[in-house]
């Protein structure tokens, strides 16, 4: 059985009942995280593994704020990589990083229709 790609727990501290002012938080993260992930491919495919860190790291914290574990920790591996100069596993991390992202937004949706 997979694991959740959300921490509800987290999830469910931070959203106050999913109050409007959270809603607008949560959907502006939703609309900049494709642009997030469009510029991380392009740094990785660019061997910049500076600023595959940078983006990595940005990704990491906006999605465990959310509780989308799924999505944070293959960013947090792919950040720590990239520190390290090293881009071998990136696109496998970022694919893992986009699917754990979908199944996190399907979930809230079912579960809190937001």
């Amino acid at each position: 059985m997979n694991p959740s790609p959300i921490d509800w727990e987290q999830l469910d501290m931070i959203t106050d009942g999913f109050a409007p002012d959270f809603v607008e938080i949560y959907h502006e993260y939703l609309a900049e995280f494709p642009g997030l992930l469009t510029q991380l491919r392009e740094a990785v495919q660019a061997c910049d593994a500076t600023t595959s860190a940078r983006l990595a790291h940005q990704i990491k914290g906006s999605s465990a704020n959310f509780g989308f574990v799924g999505t944070s920790r293959p960013a947090a591996n792919l950040e720590q990589e990239a520190k390290q100069d090293s881009l071998t596993n990136a696109e496998t991390l970022i694919d893992e990083a986009e699917a754990g992202f979908h199944a996190a937004v399907a979930e809230v949706k079912s579960r809190a229709g937001v």
